[in-house]
C-alpha cells in the first residue's frame, strides 16, 4: 500500500489567489506533497499547466461559485454555469462525466474577512440520479474554519496564532455525512485548504494571510494506492480521482502532528480490508484495528455513534453491520479523520 499525500481546493491569479500556478506547484513541492487539485473560481484558465512538475502532479479543475452553494467540479473539461440552481449544476457536472465535492457546507458567520458561503439546502446531496456515483463533502475547510472564528478583537491574535481559530469539522457536518453513508448514499469526506495567499494591509505594512507553502502543511489528504503514482499524466490523474471517489483516503492537520501511513483496517481471515472497503460479517469474524503511531485520542464512530475510544491504538470486534470511521484528536484539538469501512451483513 502506498500512501500519497496531497491537497485540494486552492486558488491562483486565474481567479482570486495572489500567486501563479508556478508559485502553487513550488509551494506544494516544498511541503512534501505528491499531488494537488487546483480549483479556481469558475475558470479552467490554468488547464494548460496540468501534469507533472518536478515530482508534483497538478490536476486542474474548477469551483462552481454562485453567491452561496459552492461545489468543486472534478474531471470536467468545461466550466459549468454557476447561474444554474445547485441541483441543476450538480447534475450538469455528472452529465459531463465528472463528479464533485460540496464545499464548506456549514458556514454561519459574516465578518470583515468573509461572507457566508454555506450549502443552503442539505437535501441536495448529489446528482438526482445517484446510481452509486461518487459524491464528496469537504468536512473541514481550513480557511472557512479560521474565518468563522475571526472577530475584530481577535484578528491580530488569530493571524499570528492561526491554530487557535481552528476547531475542525462542525458536528452538524459530521452528522450529515454519517446520515448519508448510513442511508446507502456513499459519500467520501475530504479536508480542503481553500488557500488564496490573501494579501491585506496591516498597520505595519502588507501581510499575507496563509502563504501557499505554509497552508500546504495543514490539511493533507492521504490517498491509499496500490502503487505509487505513474509518470503517465492521464493514468496518474485517474489514480487520484479513483482513490478519492472510492473513499480510499484519510486527512489530518499536519500542524498538529504527522501520520503518513495510518493503520486503520478491518481484519478478516488473515486479510486486511482497507479504508473504503466492504467486508461482510457472513464471511467470518471481523475486527477493526487502528494505530496512528503516536499519542492521540482515538474514537471509532460506528453508525454515527461512539463505538470505541482509546489512546494511540485499539482493536475492536465488529458484531453489527454499519459504517465505521476513525476520528483522532491531539492535545484536545481535532486532528485526523478517515473515510469509512463499510461493514455489510
Amino acid at each position: 500500500m502506498h500512501y500519497s499525500p496531497g491537497a485540494l481546493h486552492m486558488h491562483t491569479t486565474y481567479s482570486d489567489g495572489s500567486g501563479s500556478v508556478e508559485d502553487l506547484v513550488r509551494a506544494a513541492r516544498g511541503a512534501g506533497l505528491e499531488w494537488i487539485i487546483l480549483t479556481d473560481h469558475d475558470t479552467l484558465g490554468g488547464k494548460h499547466y496540468e501534469g507533472w512538475h518536478d515530482g508534483v502532479l497538478l490536476v486542474v479543475d474548477h469551483e462552481i461559485t454562485p453567491d452561496r452553494n459552492h461545489f468543486l467540479a472534478l474531471n470536467v473539461d468545461e466550466v459549468v454555469d454557476n447561474t444554474l440552481a445547485p441541483q441543476d449544476f450538480v447534475d450538469e457536472v455528472y452529465a459531463r462525466g465528472g463528479f464533485g465535492i460540496i464545499a464548506h457546507p456549514d458556514e454561519h458567520v459574516k465578518n470583515d474577512f468573509k461572507d457566508i458561503y454555506r450549502w443552503d439546502d442539505w437535501a441536495v446531496d448529489g446528482p438526482r440520479e445517484r446510481d452509486g456515483r461518487p459524491v464528496g463533502i469537504e468536512l473541514w475547510n481550513h480557511l472557512s474554519d479560521w474565518g468563522e472564528h475571526l472577530t475584530r478583537r481577535n484578528k491580530e491574535l488569530m493571524y499570528f496564532f492561526p491554530q487557535l481559530a481552528l476547531h475542525g469539522p462542525t458536528s452538524d457536518t459530521l452528522a450529515w455525512w454519517d446520515r448519508l453513508n448510513m442511508a446507502g448514499k456513499r459519500t467520501f469526506g475530504v479536508g480542503g485548504i481553500d488557500v488564496h495567499a490573501i494579501k491585506r494591509k496591516a498597520p505595519w505594512g502588507e501581510i499575507e494571510v496563509f502563504p501557499y507553502q505554509w497552508t500546504f502543511g495543514t490539511l493533507t489528504n492521504y490517498l491509499l494506492l496500490d502503487a505509487p503514482l505513474p509518470t503517465d499524466v492521464s493514468a496518474a490523474m485517474n489514480q487520484v480521482y479513483g482513490a478519492l471517489a472510492a473513499g480510499r483516503s484519510y486527512f489530518l492537520n499536519r500542524r498538529d502532528g504527522t501520520c503518513p501511513a495510518l493503520g486503520f483496517y478491518a481484519e478478516q481471515g488473515g486479510q486486511r480490508c482497507e479504508i473504503g472497503s466492504n467486508p461482510r460479517l457472513r464471511d467470518g469474524a471481523l475486527a477493526i484495528t487502528a494505530d496512528v503511531g503516536s499519542a492521540a485520542e482515538l474514537r471509532l464512530i460506528g453508525n454515527g455513534r461512539l463505538a470505541a475510544r482509546s489512546n494511540r491504538a485499539f482493536r475492536y470486534d465488529v458484531r453489527e453491520p454499519g459504517v465505521y470511521r476513525l476520528e483522532a484528536s491531539r492535545k484536545g484539538r481535532q486532528w485526523l479523520f478517515s473515510n469509512p469501512i463499510y461493514v455489510e451483513e
